[in-house]
């Protein structure tokens, strides 16, 4: 069955998808529209573009646990439609697997701007599928993106963190299960949050930060020829940032949720709930 399937994609890729949410759900595309532009310099202080020519180390914890270091580092930068656009490379590393991710950032109105990564999770459901005899895929498409995380520059109460683009961001896919017409959306929305100032002292230093908290939804639709089965999850975020560096530190609370069709028929939803933290160890 597609459902049962599905779980054990779910099984595959969790672990990705919660370290991926730990890097900062974040990433953003070279083709900008053309727009007024906030003339800052990325060199300045006065927004939340890690410094070039350093690396940013961290410690990442899972449910407690240690569970891998990330660095990051910005590793280019081009002009897109006037906007100087910043390649930040993450390279994740855990004692079973190693990720590299280039997320994009840019300035703007006094914005600090992040394109939404598409979850890996997502690109794993299609190989999974692609890999099923079964399977065959009709229609496969994202929808609400570009779309950017965006960050008010000023260190201040009630800086705001807010979505720019698209309210949903999503992936359709179209199938066939042994003949029969199906269909998988899966769905993330971004409710927005205000900050606080807060110091925050971490291995790396002391450092005056924002201090956003703010969640994420998350839905997957499953239809076939036995219905419409749905799960939702949600995650809870709070992040301290500075200005000249990005993320101090980054902790989370999700709720992951997916229904599964066992091979008897039973319908059971399945919860797990996780806790992560990512915290600066070290500047070079």
């Amino acid at each position: 069955m597609i459902n049962h399937f599905l779980y054990m994609n779910y099984k595959k890729s969790k672990i990705s998808f919660k370290l991926t949410a730990i890097l900062f759900l974040l990433i953003i595309a070279s083709g900008c529209e053309k727009s007024p532009v906030e003339e800052v310099d990325q060199e300045s202080p006065a927004n939340f573009i890690p410094a070039k020519n350093k690396k940013y180390i961290y410690r990442i914890e899972t449910d407690g646990n240690y569970a891998g270091k990330a660095t990051q580092w910005i590793s280019g930068e081009k002009d897109s439609s006037g906007i100087v656009v910043y390649n930040l490379h993450s390279l994740l590393e855990t004692p079973d697997a190693s990720m590299n991710m280039e997320n994009k950032v840019f300035v703007q109105g006094g914005k600090t701007y992040h394109e939404l990564v598409v979850p890996e999770a997502w690109n794993q459901t299609l190989k999974l599928f692609d890999a099923m005899p079964n399977i065959q895929v009709v229609k496969s498409e994202l929808f609400g993106y570009p779309a950017y995380l965006t960050m008010e520059n000023l260190i201040r109460e009630n800086s705001i963190l807010s979505l720019s683009g698209p309210s949903l961001q999503g992936q359709r896919i179209e199938y066939t299960n042994n003949g029969e017409p199906s269909s998988l959306e899966q769905h993330l929305m971004l409710e927005p949050g205000v900050s606080s100032v807060e110091t925050v002292q971490v291995a790396a230093g002391s450092f005056v930060c924002n201090k956003f908290i703010y969640s994420t939804r998350s839905k997957i639709i499953n239809i076939n020829n036995e219905g419409e089965y749905q799960s939702n999850g949600e995650e809870h975020i709070t992040v301290w940032v500075a200005h000249g560096i990005g993320t101090i530190k980054q902790q989370s609370t999700a709720r992951l949720v997916t229904v599964v069709v066992l091979p008897n028929g039973e319908i059971k939803e399945l919860v797990t709930n996780t806790t992560s933290t990512k915290t600066l160890l070290e500047i070079k």
